[in-house]
């Protein structure tokens, strides 16, 4: 049975999650939690309907995990890598903005209801039917789940109420007890994760099944043992050293289990078959009719507006393997420098996450045709203005082809496309001119024209990618990081990416003038290695909390891209607004370097109101503190 079908038990699975009494007091032919859970496929049943965490809007903010609206960026969104000019409003990190309180905090994470499905599962094991393996292997299962969702809870909160068994109506101390101490929730999820790596069946529901199996447990072990490991190290808690030694162990078994990558790095977000790409350890995996996505078809179109900023784009290394602030082959810099120079000799993830800059002889609205396709960048073409089009189509494969194609299908005629004021729309466009794209291919024209009812591009939800990043953090963190370490993580994705390999020797002081000052070099290339790897899967705002650091994020300011004098009226009319060097500032926020780039709209320029150190946990929300007097609210949030 596969990851894809789940949904369709969904429904079925719902009958167990309802309230005990209703159970007990079902009619004698309806399924009841002592006739529902007696074989090993009554458990598989009842088991996809846990798999939908993967798309819980809950989790996908912050996890990573694919999903059916461009909410998974959140994640690097909140981080300050990215933004979001949705509607009217630029200001829309609200943790930037200080607009969280215990009052307004409407995410619904603070909810167990989850807790208690997979715990419904855990309590029919030991009286079923099934041998004693069989029980191990569903009870691996469920405890895998119930980790993953409190792996979530514990790092949004702390502090976090532990549920072992299932809490009744009549639960009362349960129900309105105390938060359970963060350092026993960590302790606990270590516990059931372990045991699930012991008994869970290795291929789980069998070989290329797409089902959770051990090489899942390790991956959510991974992930979970660096975060907690790194908090408590950074943040002045006990026992770093237990948790990042499983991070290691986990980590270093599944780079042995997945010594390959896949060939491409825009395979993982846009191909519709994630079974054979090398690397892939679990993927959400769509089927028209069953179930769709739309992010293809929104990512072309004028709805999704996320984008990246200067700060993030300037991260990316050049070709050499530099930074952009010490490199030759940078050509970004200086007064006359515009979008087009800055994108030169890059990071080749830069050129797949951010569409680099084009123009074409025609304007928007013309419709893709064999006869017209080579013509818009062949017929009195500006050199500079095709560079990245012959560029693209050179290091591309025939699925991802430039110029770029909307969602009528058309073809985008020029990027960046600028979003001049909260009222102005188009294809592909935002306030800064750095356009995020994941998902873009271009042999699934027929799904993206059909609204996305037949765009089932897979979405990775754990791969060897990450887990190479991990390993050569945790590898930092434990005094081991060499230049073997490098070899066998970063130097594979790099090479990917036509950037130079990694020589740990050369990382010294000054490496990266541009770097946050207080964190060691070698530590900081391989965060950035991480942002750059994993761009646009959430995981930015769990890292920069856990490093200690969301205060150096958060306190630099959006900037979009540079513009050389002589094309600002070409790109954007002279309706843009653009730094001076009045803007220029003493806290570096914007510097000289920053002159000429644009910001179309004045909310977009400004800096925010900075980062609190009680930011590093959410708050509980008010009404849940109404509701049980025994909680206390997260320090400083009252």
């Amino acid at each position: 049975m596969k990851f894809k079908k789940y949904i369709l038990y969904i429904l079925i699975a719902t009958l167990f999650s309802c309230n005990n009494d209703f159970l007990e007091y079902a009619p004698k032919t309806s399924l009841t939690e002592k006739t529902a859970f007696v074989t090993y496929d009554n458990f598989k049943t009842y088991s996809w309907g846990l798999y939908n965490i993967f798309s819980d809007p809950l989790m996908r903010q912050y996890l990573g995990t694919g999903a059916q609206v461009y909410t998974h960026a959140l994640g690097d969104v909140h981080a300050n890598y990215l933004y979001s000019s949705s509607g009217t409003n630029v200001q829309n990190n609200d943790w930037q903005w200080n607009n969280i309180s215990s009052t307004t905090n409407t995410d619904d994470s603070w909810d167990f209801s989850y807790i208690r499905k997979v715990n419904i599962m855990l309590r029919n094991i030991e009286n079923s039917e099934m041998t004693d393996k069989e029980k191990a292997h569903w009870r691996s299962v469920g405890l895998f789940f119930r980790s993953y969702r409190y792996y979530d809870l514990m790092a949004r909160y702390g502090d976090v109420p532990w549920l072992e068994n299932v809490v009744e109506d009549d639960d009362l101390e349960v129900l309105y007890g105390e938060r359970t101490p963060r350092e026993t929730v960590a302790e606990n999820i270590l516990r059931d994760l372990k045991y699930a790596e012991e008994n869970i069946n290795v291929n789980g529901e069998g070989a290329n099944t797409n089902t959770i199996n051990r090489d899942c447990v390790r991956a959510v072990m991974s992930r979970f043992c660096l975060f907690e490991g790194t908090w408590r190290k950074y943040h002045s808690l006990a026992d770093a050293a237990t948790f990042l030694n499983e991070c290691e162990r986990v980590s270093k078994l599944l780079l042995e289990a997945y010594p390959t990558i896949a060939n491409n790095f825009v395979d993982l977000w846009t191909l519709d078959d994630l079974a054979n790409v090398p690397g892939i350890i679990l993927y959400k995996q769509l089927e028209p009719d069953l179930e769709m996505s739309t992010l293809p078809r929104m990512e072309r179109g004028g709805s999704q507006k996320i984008g990246l900023h200067a700060r993030t784009v300037g991260r990316y290394l050049c070709q050499d393997g530099k930074p952009i602030a010490t490199s030759p082959l940078y050509e970004g810099a200086g007064p006359a420098a515009s979008v087009n120079d800055e994108f030169k000799n890059r990071d080749h993830r830069l050129y797949w996450r951010c569409v680099p800059p084009y123009k074409t002889n025609k304007g928007n609205g013309v419709a893709v045709t064999d006869a017209n396709r080579d013509s818009w960048w062949t017929e009195g073409m500006d050199p500079k203005d095709r560079y990245y089009i012959d560029y693209m189509n050179s290091i591309n494969d025939a699925n991802h082809q430039f110029p770029l194609h909307t969602w009528q299908p058309q073809f985008l005629s020029r990027v960046p496309m600028i979003q001049t004021s909260p009222y102005s729309w188009g294809p592909m466009r935002n306030y800064g001119g750095y356009y995020l794209y994941m998902y873009f291919n271009t042999y699934n024209e027929a799904a993206i024209q059909a609204g996305g009812r037949f765009a089932v591009t897979d979405c990775p939800v754990f791969h060897i990618e990450e887990i190479m990043l991990n390993y050569a953090e945790v590898e930092f963190e434990l005094g081991k990081f060499d230049q073997n370490v490098a070899d066998l993580t970063i130097n594979k994705l790099r090479a990917r990416a036509n950037v130079a390999a990694m020589k740990v020797s050369e990382i010294s002081e000054s490496f990266d003038p541009a770097r946050d000052a207080t964190v060691d070099p070698v530590v900081w290339e391989i965060r950035r290695e991480r942002m750059v790897e994993l761009l646009g899967e959430g995981f930015g705002f769990y890292d920069i909390r856990r490093w200690n650091r969301a205060d150096y994020f958060m306190n630099q300011r959006p900037l979009g891209v540079r513009v050389a004098a002589d094309e600002k009226s070409q790109y954007f009319g002279g309706a843009s607004r653009f730094i001076t060097a009045g803007d220029v500032n003493p806290d570096a926020s914007v510097t000289a370097d920053d002159i000429d780039r644009v910001v179309c709209v004045d909310d977009f320029v400004k800096q925010g109101k900075g980062w609190k150190n009680h930011y590093y946990l959410n708050p509980i929300p008010k009404t849940q503190l109404i509701l049980n007097d025994k909680l206390v609210q997260n320090p400083d949030w009252e």
